[in-house]
């Protein structure tokens, strides 16, 4: 009976969380103000005498609203049971205030529990709605009152504070159910995400094991050579167990111990000793061929007393097994008494060792199959080298080489020395027989030459003489041997070609005549000289005079005779001479520092050891060359400086006389009419043109000075020179309110020091002028790196700038961008002039409306 009245009290439970959470709060509500509304009716009947009146109606009503709202749950119709009990108690309420004391009876406070109901059970939305329209019934009631619609009534105080007292209790009830159900969701929540951290954390360890072990499979299986495999084994052990405590030892070839491979931590300094079976945890594993784990390794029977003091607290050994075979153990440590081995631990490192067994066995075989690849490349590569090597000395040989059959003499294989020297094609004479190449002029000869070979088996013959396919006379050192190839006697014919030498003999000694007659008609002094420097020979010339007697010379090292720079570039043609069997020659003057007589001295090596040095008297050849030189240079100086008067005469010098000539002929009518005034203003067009000029002709003729009328060269500090420059232009500067900067320290510059400033000056007026409507004009000088080993300086500017399309123009001369400034347009020319006789170079980087910087560089000393 009370397990059904359980099942009848207790809410329904579903798979949904949030449903099932709902109807808790639904039946615990429901059962609360079932309960507290009977109680109420129940008192109101005895005690206080009610029979059929209409509020006990309502409660009755309520209760039963509350009991099919149970149904309507049990069913699952959550929503819906969740809608009608709002809908039902919100009505119920408004019911009983209008039919009884309207805004007067407590039956409003209960809008309180519907508002906190419609909350909890159907969200904002809707709790919104009932506050509302709550508030629009109380503001009802207050109406219908104040209208007098209703007669003021007010219940007697005890029946008010019973009913007030029942709507406290229910609202206190609900609130008690509210605040025990989230206390009880709290704690069954904060046990479940207990529970699932737990279990989420278990996950993570398995996936984290899961993973290591799949990254493990991967690294061992591509790994191949023994040694990083099992670096590799056991940093994948180390780090899943946490520990840096491992090792492995391997079966030796005779089975005879373990021997620990590797090992790190405590086991590091066991590495290449030896453990026999039974002896210790490794000597366990291998006898026994299963794991091994101890929890406390001190107090273990098995304990080596050696790793007793080491201080490890427990270990961990896994066979490594080659089918049923222990080939090695791998073995895990704990120095930290807290951290023990786990069950999962246990079995990662047993799927460890089974991979590594694997991984170790395949490493085993590759080596030895690698071992076995290599005696055999070896061998193979050896064959074919001494095959290769046979092949390019029976190629490559000078000596001409061939193999023809006994027999028929059938041409079976000739070097490219052999076919060079006979002529013949390679393509067409292989397979033919000595008859049909015709390499005997009679069947006899052959014949008596074959019964000689076979009866000596090998002929000599240092004088042979034959005619080649294209009709050369050939002379060569002939040797003939027997050989047996491929089971068949075959002829190996050698050919030292010594056509060449006797030819060589011939000529060398018709060129002992010559050189002779040559030697003593050229006009050289002929040294001989060792590789040491030391002049072992001297032909005399019949026009220099060597400057003491050969006796005094010969024998002795040029480093003894002439001065270091001549000696040290003597030896130089020497080495150079003697190492590349060339031709060196180098020029020289005499005596040092002076240079009055320059000779021309040409090396040529005449053995690996020996080179001649002829010596030729050039010096009126050099001065012929500097002196056309000279003349060269100044004659194109002239011509361009004539071409560019030219073309000012030409051009810039025509429209003032062209200006002139046309007021000339106003003037007359003027004077003819009698306009002074017009007459006046003629004349000064005239004027103007004429100063005009003169302007241009002074600026021309001070362009034609630069370079010709130069003052003495100095060395001067490149920033004083701006500061006397900045100080010839500062009244534009200070009326245009232009800010000027100077880079402190800049290098020192060598040259004309009045041309110099004029470079400084013209370049930092023109940046004055063409400002432009920049509010802050500023103009810097310095200095920024090198070019050609010149320091490069720069003025720049904030101003106008330069269009691209006429940075080539600005040098130009009389080429002015702004045709209504002031100038004539030929200071930049002169500037580029001044900068070229100093040996410098000058450019312009610019851009329209972001100024202009000018780049120069200048010699800091004298030119070379």
């Amino acid at each position: 009976m009370l397990n059904r009245l359980q099942r009848i009290l207790a809410p329904p439970i579903f798979d949904d969380e949030e449903r099932t959470r709902t109807a808790r709060i639904i039946n615990s509500f429901a059962w609360a103000a079932i309960g507290i509304l009977a109680l109420v009716i129940l008192l109101r009947i005895f005690l206080w005498k009610e029979r059929g009146t209409f509020s006990l109606s309502i409660l009755v009503g309520i209760i039963l609203v509350l009991i099919g709202v149970q149904l309507i749950v049990k069913r699952g119709y959550i929503q819906t049971a969740s809608f009608f009990l709002v809908i039902a108690i919100w009505t119920a309420m408004t019911y009983q205030a209008w039919e009884s004391d309207g805004l007067r009876d407590v039956t409003i406070i209960a809008y309180i529990v519907v508002l906190l109901l419609s909350s909890l059970l159907l969200g904002w939305r809707v709790s919104l709605f009932t506050g509302l329209i709550s508030v629009a019934a109380i503001w009802g009631f207050a109406l219908r009152e104040s209208s007098g619609l209703i007669p003021l009534h007010t219940d007697a105080p005890l029946n008010y504070a019973r009913d007030l007292t029942a709507v406290f209790l229910i609202v206190g009830a609900f609130i008690y159910l509210l605040i025990n159900g989230w206390q009880r969701t709290v704690q069954a929540s904060r046990v479940e995400l207990t529970e699932r951290l737990r279990a989420e954390e278990k996950l993570q360890t398995q996936a984290r094991y899961l993973t290591a072990l799949h990254e493990t499979t991967l690294g061992l299986v591509n790994r191949l050579e023994l040694n990083p495999l099992l670096e590799s084994i056991l940093a994948q052990a180390s780090e899943l167990l946490e520990t840096p405590h491992v090792c492995l030892d391997l079966l030796l070839p005779d089975e005879s111990a373990l021997r620990q491979e590797l090992g790190y931590g405590h086991f590091e300094s066991r590495n290449g000793k030896t453990a026999q079976k039974g002896v210790g945890l490794t000597g366990r594993v291998w006898q026994t061929g299963r794991t091994i784990v101890t929890q406390n390794y001190p107090e273990w029977e098995g304990r080596i007393f050696s790793a007793e003091n080491s201080g490890i607290t427990a270990a961990l050994g896994v066979p490594l097994k080659t089918g049923e075979k222990v080939v090695g153990t791998l073995v895990v440590a704990q120095a930290d008494k807290a951290k023990k081995f786990t069950s999962e631990q246990i079995q990662l490192l047993e799927r460890i060792a089974a991979l590594a067994s694997l991984a170790i066995d395949n490493a085993i075989l590759y080596e030895q199959a690698q071992r076995e690849l290599n005696d055999r490349r070896v061998t193979e590569s050896e064959l074919s080298a001494s095959e290769e090597r046979f092949r390019k000395v029976f190629q490559a040989s000078p000596i001409a080489i061939c193999i023809t059959t006994l027999e028929e003499g059938r041409l079976l294989d000739a070097n490219n020395a052999y076919w060079i020297m006979t002529g013949y094609d390679p393509e067409t004479s292989i397979g033919l027989t000595s008859d049909a190449l015709d390499m005997w002029e009679t069947p006899e000869l052959r014949r008596d030459f074959i019964s000689r070979i076979v009866e000596k088996k090998s002929i000599y013959n240092p004088n042979y003489e034959f005619t080649t396919e294209k009709n050369e006379s050939k002379s060569a050192i002939a040797f003939y041997e027997l050989i047996q190839l491929n089971g068949e006697t075959c002829i190996l014919s050698m050919f030292y070609d010594i056509t060449a030498q006797k030819q060589t003999e011939t000529a060398l000694r018709e060129s002992e005549s010559r050189m002779s007659a040559v030697l003593s008609a050229i006009p050289d002094m002929i040294f001989e000289i060792n590789r040491e420097g030391t002049l072992t020979g001297f032909i005399a010339s019949s026009d220099i005079q060597p400057l003491m007697p050969p006796e005094d010379f010969l024998g002795r090292n040029i480093k003894e005779l002439f001065p270091v720079s001549i000696s040290l570039q003597t030896m130089f043609a020497i080495e150079r001479a003697l190492a590349t069997n060339q031709l060196h020659a180098f020029e020289y003057g005499m005596p040092p520092g002076e240079e009055v007589q320059f000779f021309e001295a040409r090396v040529a090596a005449i053995s690996t050891e020996t080179a001649i040095i002829m010596v030729r008297d050039i010096s009126q050849r050099r001065w012929v060359e500097k002196d056309r030189e000279n003349l060269i240079k100044e004659l194109e100086d002239k011509n361009a400086e004539l071409e560019r008067f030219t073309y000012t005469v030409s051009h810039d010098l025509k429209s003032p006389l062209i200006t002139i000539k046309g007021f000339l002929g106003f003037l007359e009518q003027d004077a003819t009419n009698g306009n002074l005034d017009r007459f006046k203003s003629d004349v000064k067009r005239i004027s103007d043109a004429t100063e005009k000029m003169q302007a241009l002709l002074n600026e021309l003729l001070e362009l034609s000075r630069v370079g010709r009328l130069m003052n003495v060269f100095e060395y001067i500090p490149f920033e004083d020179l701006a500061h006397e420059a900045v100080e010839l232009v500062q009244g534009r500067l200070q009326s245009a309110k232009i800010a000027m900067t100077i880079q402190r320290d800049m290098p020192t510059v060598y040259g004309d020091r009045r041309r110099l400033i004029e470079v400084v000056q013209n370049i930092v007026d023109n940046a004055a002028k063409f400002t432009g409507s920049q509010p802050e004009p500023l103009i810097e000088i310095g200095q920024e790196g090198l070019l050609d080993g010149k320091p490069i300086f720069f003025v720049k500017d904030n101003g106008m700038g330069i269009e691209p399309e006429h940075l080539d123009r600005i040098f130009g001369l009389f080429n002015k961008l702004d045709a209504s400034s002031d100038g004539t347009g030929i200071g930049l020319t002169i500037v580029k002039r001044i900068i070229e006789v100093h040996n410098g170079r000058i450019w312009v980087q610019s851009e329209a409306g972001k100024g202009s910087t000018f780049f120069f560089t200048l010699q800091t000393g004298p030119s070379s």
